[in-house]
């Protein structure tokens, strides 16, 4: 009776050691987690940002800096760049005045700097780096207008219409010129060319704006205010890099002892072991010559590197899910093989498609600006963009498709959509221009709308519908017309 007391007396007090050490265990952790919540608010009444707008300046520094020294954040916005713009977005319209228009603002050397190749790549990368992007559009003469980026750090209010969050009327901008003076200036938005009346956070009336217009483009946000796309990796970027220090600490005092001798003798024969060998340089392939009285080993270094790689996969693959790319895109291209890049290559081209419509969108909004600048009228607005396939094609397998679409509906050989696809699939480099070349020398060589005209014809004749007089009538005159030029 007083020995089974006993064994349930000690089971109490085993088990209050195993509660008390997992507590302990489990203290650190929820010390660190309180720490992160603190600077965060509370979600009961939030408005528009869930972070306040000084971490997210940090967020955005952070950012910045693991984009340009660290090469799991460097690749990831690489790879998202790389796959949405390759060579460059192109653009076409079928409006003369409408061109013409947008090809001085496109075309101007003043603006190569955002609009060019180089420029969209830019933008790319500081809209994803950033999470936002800032673009000050200045209306100059009719064909001379120009664009420039804002630095996101220096836009320290939105201004919207008091009674409409989304309505988003001016931009309140904080900077220094290079002087070192500082400025305050507030900008319209391109929502806001008349120049509505609107009120800033202190209920000052803003009546005096500067003469650009600003178009922000937003990521990563369901707010006002944008966040890069290494956020929800920042955190695990940091932890990686710990990790990887961590071994090479271990690999480099590892590596400080190599081999192990043990002498028969006090320190004197210790001491002349050591003068023939210690720090001394031995040529490979040498022979080691010992007494009995001297044994020499290699020592063991083991160093866990199969566990430390399951270890380091688990925090890399925190980074992949963050930013949408998979494992084997950072480096180890042993994980990778033909039937899961097949899977994880269509979740991939959907994530980059609708980054190119975001991009589309935005140029759009842009152009729109300038066309209205411009006088040309809202119905010649559409604009055509193509933006370099996300996948390469099979050339070969591309154009067999296409042959045999035309076989069942000719008509699309004359649709300028389908030449450009083609001639991008090609390779072309600027197919627009492409495009645009082969436009002239149809224009241009009678042989050519000859044929046009002839192959039209005879379709029609084929199809059995019948022709019309006003069919016989507009060939009649492409014909004769290309008779008296020829």
């Amino acid at each position: 009776m007083v020995k089974r007391t006993t064994d349930k007396t000690a089971g109490v007090e085993l088990g209050r050691e195993v509660e008390h050490l997992i507590t302990e265990a489990t203290r650190q952790v929820e010390d660190e987690l309180r720490l992160e919540d603190e600077g965060w608010v509370n979600l009961t009444g939030l408005t528009t940002e869930i972070i306040p707008d000084s971490d997210r300046q940090n967020n955005l520094k952070l950012s910045r800096l693991y984009y340009l020294k660290d090469p799991l954040g460097r690749q990831a916005i690489r790879l998202w760049t790389d796959y949405t713009f390759g060579t460059g977005m192109t653009w076409s319209t079928e409006d003369e005045g409408a061109k013409k228009a947008l090809e001085s603002f496109w075309d101007s050397k003043d603006n190569q700097s955002v609009l060019s190749s180089r420029g969209q790549r830019k933008s790319s990368d500081k809209l994803l780096v950033d999470g936002e992007i800032f673009f000050a559009i200045f209306l100059g003469p009719k064909g001379q207008s120009t664009i420039r980026r804002i630095d996101p750090l220096e836009i320290t209010e939105i201004i919207t219409d008091s009674e409409d969050i989304e309505n988003v009327l001016f931009y309140k901008r904080s900077w220094a010129d290079r002087q070192g003076r500082a400025h305050v200036t507030i900008y319209r938005s391109t929502r806001n060319i008349k120049n509505e009346a609107g009120q800033d956070s202190s209920g000052a009336t803003v009546t005096k704006t500067d003469d650009a217009l600003v178009y922000h483009m937003t990521y990563n946000t369901i707010g006002m205010r944008g966040n890069p796309l290494l956020l929800p990796a920042l955190d695990w970027i940091k932890q990686y890099r710990r990790f990887l220090a961590s071994r090479i600490a271990i690999m480099l005092a590892l590596a400080r002892f190599a081999w192990k001798t043990k002498v028969k003798g006090g320190s004197a024969a210790v001491e002349a072991i050591k003068a023939k060998t210690h720090e001394q340089e031995i040529n490979a392939g040498s022979h080691l010559i010992e007494n009995l009285g001297v044994e020499t080993t290699a020592i063991k270094t083991e160093t866990g590197a199969a566990q430390a790689y399951q270890d380091g996969r688990m925090i890399k693959l925190q980074i992949a899910a963050a930013v949408g790319i998979p494992e084997q895109y950072f480096g180890d291209i042993s994980i990778g093989n033909l039937a899961t890049a097949k899977t994880v290559e269509l979740p991939m081209m959907k994530m980059f498609q609708s980054y190119q419509s975001i991009w589309g969108d935005a140029y759009q909004d842009i152009d729109e600006v300038i066309l209205e600048h411009n006088g040309i009228a809202p119905d010649k607005w559409y604009v055509d963009r193509d933006f370099p396939a996300i996948a390469p094609e099979d050339i070969a397998q591309a154009a067999m498709a296409l042959l045999q679409i035309l076989q069942v509906m000719p008509e699309l050989a004359y649709s300028n959509d389908v030449k450009q696809m083609a001639l991008m699939t090609l390779g072309i480099n600027d197919p627009a221009e492409a495009l645009d070349a082969m436009s002239q020398e149809a224009k241009s060589n009678p042989e050519v709308a000859l044929a046009k005209a002839l192959r039209n014809f005879k379709e029609l004749l084929a199809k059995g519908n019948g022709v019309s007089y006003s069919d016989i009538k507009t060939y009649t005159t492409i014909v004769n017309e290309a008779k008296g030029a020829k």
